[in-house]
Order: C-alpha cells, then structure tokens, then sequence
C-alpha cells in the first residue's frame, strides 16, 4: 500500500518519528475516547442531571482548551517560517488580516445572520473533518488519496450534521439567540423545512457509506481500519443520544481542541525539531496560549456588554459565544490548511490512489 508522502514536511524534519511516540499518541487517542465513553455512560444513568447543565462544556470550553485552542494562531507562521512574517512589517499585516476577517464575520451576523448561521456550519464541519483526517494520517498512518474528502465530511458531520438531524430545535435556538444577540431579525416560522433535513440525511448516509469504503481502502492496516471505523460508531452513538448542546460542547473541548492541542506541542519549539511532550513544553504552551485566549475573552466580554439588553439566559449567551467562534473559526481554518499544506498539495497532485 503506497502512502502520502508530502514534498515538503508538515511541521517539522523529524515528523515520521511521531508515530513513535507511543505515549503522547495514548493520550490523544485515550482522553477523547475517555471523554465521549463517559458522557454516553452518565447520560444513560442521569440524563436529567446533565441535560441541566447541558450548556457547562460549551461555557467552560471559553477558558479549558475550547477557546484555547486556536490561540498560537499568531505564532504558527513564524514557527513554520513563512518569509512572509520573517520581517515585523509581514506579521503585522498577517495579524490585521487575521483581525480583519473576524471582524467582518462578526459583521456579516447583524446583516445577515443566516448566512453567517450556514457559514458557520459549514466552515466547523470542514475545519473539524480537515482535523480528525489529519490525526488519522500523521498518527494512525492513513494514506491520503482524492477520495479522502469523502472521510473528512464525514468527520466533520459526525458532529455537525448529526445533532442537527436529531436535535433540531437546538439549532433553530441557537440561530435565534445568535441573530437576537446581535440585533438582527428572523422569520417567524420554521428556518428550515423537513424536506431540507430529509435531504441533508439522504446525503449523510451517502457520505457515510462511501467513507466506510475510503477506510477500508486507505487505512494503514486492519487495525487501523478497525480503529477508524469504531470511533465513527462512538461518534454516531454520542450525537444521536445525546442532547446537541452537550455532545458539541464536549467534543469540541476534548475531541477536536485536545488532538489540536497535541499538534501544537510539535509545534512548540524553536528551531522547528520535535521534542518529547515535557512539563517544561506543557508550560510554554499554556503561556504562548494565554495573551490571544484573553484579549478573545475581552473581545466576548465587548460583545456581552453591548448586547446585554438582548440577552436573557445562558443559552443566549452560549449563542454569542458561539457567534464569536463563529468569527474566529474561519481565519484559523484557513491558516490550519496552509499549515498542512492541504491547498498546496490539491496544487500539487501529490496523493495517492491507495493501491
């Protein structure tokens, strides 16, 4: 079986002696498993309990690895050394640009909130997907081929898509607490009709089926395609069982934001050599981290202060929060995919067939 091989690496010199580093590898894979495995066991025995505080992961995902996050976004160029922030001037338009984006996002919601509403979903469940087929590739060794889109709109519809078809009036709330937040208005009646989800399930399945295939052709062993296979049945189990809210809140705290986490310590040295994860690493990453995550937090914090009058419980404000990760998602996307190449490499051709 032939595997994808980029011209250049994706982080580092040293990124095949990832796959070898058998604990850092445990722990993303164990703590989101650990993560998902719980919530399914305490849903079954206290569901009452957690559909209470079914908006906690979501809120605390603001200061624990949710928010967190996307918060290297600043240094990620000069730590891949792009000329073009070799030089204050580069970076500093690189960070208005970033900047620039946001603020446009948080613009386009009092406008057109609906819009921004779909951009959102679409953007997170590209982004999402783009995350989890990078985690199957750099540490399950999975090929990448043309038809391993297929696998990374599944991912990322596992849970986007998923919650939506199963918990619909979530998403009508939130859009409604978004558009609220912001001053801006929404028809009356239902946002989308039945026809509409009846249609987004029959292309979920087709997706589904046709990424089961992807998997048992690109997977790196049959272990591997047994390990692919299961965490799609985990998360097709969490987002039909349990409440939208909570499966999203959770997964995008300990699911996506960890195993992206994992990503950065790789990227957290100077020169650009992989180092074992350290204690030492773990305290650079939480201070390189701390500056963006709170100016973020003062910039939510602007937005809670101005759309105070139209906020009237947490689920409103959970809302406004998701409309600022709304904004923030899109310039960290796109930055992730330069980051692994993932438009050089359309460019490029360089995938395989799988055979």
């Amino acid at each position: 079986m032939t595997h994808f091989q980029p011209s250049k690496p994706l982080l580092t010199s040293a990124t095949p002696q990832i796959a070898r580093q058998r604990p850092a590898f445990l722990l993303l894979f164990a703590v989101p498993w650990a993560a998902m495995l719980g919530l399914l066991g305490l849903h079954s025995l206290f569901p009452a309990v957690l559909e209470r505080y079914a908006l906690v992961p979501l809120l605390l995902s603001a200061v624990l690895f949710g928010l967190p996050h996307g918060a290297l976004d600043h240094l990620v160029p000069l730590r891949q050394g792009w000329r073009l922030t070799r030089r204050w001037t580069g970076l500093g338009l690189f960070l208005l640009a970033y900047l620039g984006v946001v603020l446009l996002y948080l613009g386009i919601w009092t406008v057109w909130p609906m819009v921004a509403y779909w951009g959102f979903l679409l953007t997170s469940v590209l982004h999402w997907g783009h995350g989890d087929l990078d985690f199957l590739e750099r540490r399950l060794g999975r090929a990448r081929a043309w038809h391993s889109g297929v696998t990374l709109l599944l991912r990322g519809s596992l849970p986007i898509v998923v919650p939506f078809l199963a918990f619909p009036d979530a998403y009508e709330r939130l859009a409604r607490g978004a558009a609220q937040a912001f001053h801006a208005s929404l028809p009356a009646g239902p946002l989308w009709s039945a026809s509409f989800s009846q249609g987004l399930t029959v292309i979920f399945v087709t997706v589904l089926l046709l990424s089961a295939a992807d998997t048992l052709r690109c997977a790196a062993s049959d272990r591997a395609a047994v390990t692919e296979l299961a965490e799609v049945a985990l998360l097709l189990l969490v987002f039909t069982q349990v409440p939208a809210e909570l499966s999203i809140g959770l997964y995008f705290t300990m699911w996506h934001a960890w195993r992206h986490l994992g990503r950065l310590l790789e990227l957290n040295s100077r020169p650009l050599n992989l180092r074992p994860v350290s204690l030492r690493g773990l305290r650079r990453l939480a201070l390189d981290l701390t500056p963006i995550t709170l100016a973020a937090l003062l910039m939510l914090g602007g937005l809670f202060l101005w759309s105070a009058p139209r906020l009237h419980s947490a689920e409103d404000l959970t809302a406004l929060y998701l409309a600022l990760i709304a904004a923030l998602t899109l310039p960290h996307a796109l930055l992730v995919g330069v980051m692994d190449r993932t438009f050089t490499d359309v460019l490029e051709r360089s995938y395989t067939d799988c055979d």
